[in-house]
């Protein structure tokens, strides 16, 4: 097996000592710039690679951003396997942070004081948390003194986070009120948590905002819920609507990843799309154009979104910024085929 480089065969190879070579890896002018020249040409020679983690310890940075999602099942898999969402937005977070010469560190977790020891064992510099709930949130407030990004919660102790969100409620008002125009007054939604999930929560604020908007009353036996945004569970949602009792012509649902196993569903079921059910989804997903029928969804710019995240972690790190930043993206409908005019 071939030996091991270390610090003391680079500096015997650039005729330095040790702790030169120890200062240039750390990024401290106390060499002149001869002795750095000839300290990296013995590092690229030798092949050396740095061990990161004691950097990290003697300059006191890991180099490392959290991103954590909250899980409400026992393990990220059923959701990141079929649920592109997730992908767009760590691409946006990714490219921020390596652009800063940081890696991400990505977890799932699910119970509020595992959240706080995950980060604290991590040696993490930033935290970007995804879905968090309010006790989460306590949680992290009371034992993290890193910048910390809340990203889609809504539930957040005041004075204590960076906060990234969409217009869910905008959102949500806008998908209904497309359909309300088109004629449909029957429309189920379809939530993944209606009680758990404060993003849902702010969509059906939306979706009964249009409602009454167009003079029509909201009925509960019209809300169904997937349990979660997985290919699997939203087929047993559009199960659940065809078996309904209600004379439902529309569906709203909160993700584009639902409105796909719902879609597959009503497929199998000789239902067509938009002639049977209209259908409306959330996020504008890139393959959300490409179905057939292509998908009238809710745009909201989830690459943006993972960047403005990273970007807020950063300022905070090196423009030791004091104030909170919050921010609000705009969405948008895109409307395209899988909707009509009811006949």
């Amino acid at each position: 097996m071939k030996k091991k480089v270390t610090i003391k065969d680079v500096a015997k190879h650039a005729g330095v000592s040790s702790a030169a070579v120890s200062y240039v890896l750390n990024g401290k002018n106390k060499v002149s710039g001869e002795t750095k020249e000839k300290i990296r040409r013995a590092i690229e020679e030798l092949h050396y690679l740095p061990d990161l983690t004691a950097i990290s310890l003697s300059k006191k940075q890991s180099k490392l951003i959290g991103l954590l999602k909250i899980l409400n099942q026992d393990s990220l898999l059923p959701v990141f396997q079929t649920n592109l969402y997730y992908n767009e937005f760590i691409s946006g977070v990714e490219s921020v942070a390596r652009g800063y010469g940081y890696d991400i560190l990505l977890a799932g977790i699910g119970v509020a004081d595992e959240c706080s020891q995950w980060v604290q064992r991590r040696n993490l510099d930033g935290l970007i948390v995804m879905n968090a709930s309010g006790s989460i949130a306590e949680e992290l407030a009371r034992h993290i003194a890193i910048p910390i990004v809340l990203v889609d919660t809504y539930d957040v102790p005041e004075g204590s986070y960076h906060t990234m969100n969409i217009d869910d409620e905008e959102g949500g008002y806008q998908a209904t009120a497309h359909l309300l125009s088109l004629g449909h007054t029957s429309i189920a939604m379809v939530v993944a948590e209606a009680k758990n999930s404060p993003v849902d929560e702010q969509r059906l604020k939306g979706y009964k905002r249009a409602l009454k908007e167009f003079g029509v009353p909201f009925k509960q036996e019209l809300i169904f819920e997937s349990g979660n945004s997985t290919l699997e569970a939203s087929l047993d949602a559009g199960q659940s609507i065809l078996d309904s009792s209600e004379p439902i012509t529309a569906v709203f649902a909160t993700s584009d990843i639902v409105c796909l196993g719902i879609m597959r569903r009503f497929a199998s079921m000789g239902k067509r799309i938009p002639q049977d059910f209209s259908i409306v989804g959330f996020d504008d997903l890139n393959v959300s154009q490409y179905l057939s029928p292509s998908l009238t969804t809710v745009r909201q710019d989830i690459l943006a979104k993972g960047i403005q995240s990273s970007e807020m972690i950063f300022s905070a790190l090196f423009q030791k910024e004091q104030g909170l930043t919050k921010k609000v993206l705009p969405v948008e409908l895109a409307i395209r085929e899988s909707t009509m005019q009811i006949t």
